[in-house]
């Protein structure tokens, strides 16, 4: 009894240093996502030579760069953009509800009205303090640089202290553990490469797509679907939806038509083309349990949890398999071992000896 009160009140220690360092956590796991992202692209240049150092180094800095670039040229109008969107919003709704569907909906639920009147009170609340204001901006520059940091000590010391980690494993194991550890590697950063690459893909189509359609907030759309196109699935279908709908409120009905019609055809053509081109040597994994999946990681940890639960999923798929795999490789032993041993075994038990069916002699009487 007090071993059971022991290991509870353990489990519930653990459970509650979770729940008070769950951000610090979650920095890391984004830096983990971050690193199997970069990781291909280090790969890369270290077989053309060059150092991990160097090649962490150079990523880096690439990254950097472009995150530089990105802040000084783009983000100035990008919030301007989505400044406009924002306070555009309700008068978008209220350009929506003139569609006789829509106006059916309205009657029967009050929707139109109730989104309205919370993006009004959004758009029109003032500022928090000064000081409130300087604590939130410092806060994220503050997970930034962890996560920068993070990212690139997992990609200079994460292989080390996974074989530092192999050495509590016992000897005869250790190689298949290894073995095991980089198949989990390749499968989930191939798949996380893999989706950035066709999500930033999507936000570039979006961006030039509503461009030359003359929506305005070409720039907010884009970034809206290189992130949403990270979530499997539905994220794809909430750009659609958000793309078209802002596109039909800005600039007319048939523009919004032809947004979600170019929408569809990219659809088929990265569901076709993209995906299976970029990830075919990654995480194949059934549609349900993506599903489930997705649902739980959201329902735990909102965004992070969506863009960080297929990952997890994915690594503990291929351990399922390795235990599979040796899960029938021992009741395969198990069935020949049975079939060897009906083969030794006679096939009728062996009948009584002749001295057996002699009948015992009398006793003497003295």
């Amino acid at each position: 009894m007090w071993t059971v009160g022991l290991h509870s009140l353990a489990m519930l220690a653990v459970l509650w240093l979770l729940v008070m360092s769950w951000t610090v956590l979650s920095w890391a796991l984004v830096a983990i996502f971050l690193a199997l992202a970069a990781n291909p692209l280090v790969s890369v240049l270290e077989k053309r030579g060059m150092r991990r150092g160097l090649a962490v180094m150079g990523v880096s800095l690439l990254g950097l760069g472009l995150l530089s670039a990105l802040v000084m040229t783009l983000v100035p109008m990008l919030i301007d953009q989505g400044r406009g969107l924002a306070q555009a919003a309700p008068d978008f709704i209220a350009r929506l509800r003139h569609h006789p569907w829509v106006e059916r909906m309205d009657e029967r639920y009050d929707l139109i009205s109730q989104a309205a009147q919370e993006l009004r009170g959004h758009i029109s609340m003032a500022p928090g303090p000064l000081l409130g204001v300087v604590t939130d901006v410092l806060r994220h520059v503050l997970a930034g640089v962890t996560i920068s940091v993070l990212t690139i000590f997992f990609l200079l010391f994460g292989s080390d202290l996974f074989n530092t980690a192999l050495q509590w494993v016992e000897p005869s194991r250790r190689e298949h553990y290894w073995r095991l550890g980089r198949r989990m590697n390749q499968a989930v950063g191939g798949y996380v490469a893999g989706s950035f690459l066709v999500a930033l893909i999507g936000g570039i189509f979006t961006s030039v797509m509503t461009l030359l359609l003359g929506v305005p907030y070409f720039l907010p759309l884009g970034l809206a679907m290189a992130v949403l196109g990270l979530v499997p699935f539905v994220g794809s279908f909430l750009g659609g939806l958000l793309v078209a709908g802002t596109t039909a409120a800005s600039v007319g009905g048939r523009q919004g038509l032809i947004a979600l019609g170019l929408f569809l055809v990219y659809q088929q053509v990265e569901g076709n083309l993209l995906q299976p081109l970029v990830q075919r040597r990654t995480l194949k994994m059934n549609p349900l349990i993506i599903a489930l999946v997705m649902l739980v990681g959201t329902g735990l940890a909102g965004l992070i949890g969506a863009l960080l639960s297929l990952p997890i999923a994915g690594a503990i798929q291929v351990w399922l398999q390795d235990r599979l795999t040796r899960l029938n490789e021992q009741w395969r032993h198990q069935r020949e071992e049975d079939g060897k041993s009906r083969l030794i075994l006679p096939s009728s038990p062996p009948g009584p000896r002749e001295d057996d069916l002699r009948p015992e002699p009398a006793p003497m009487n003295h």
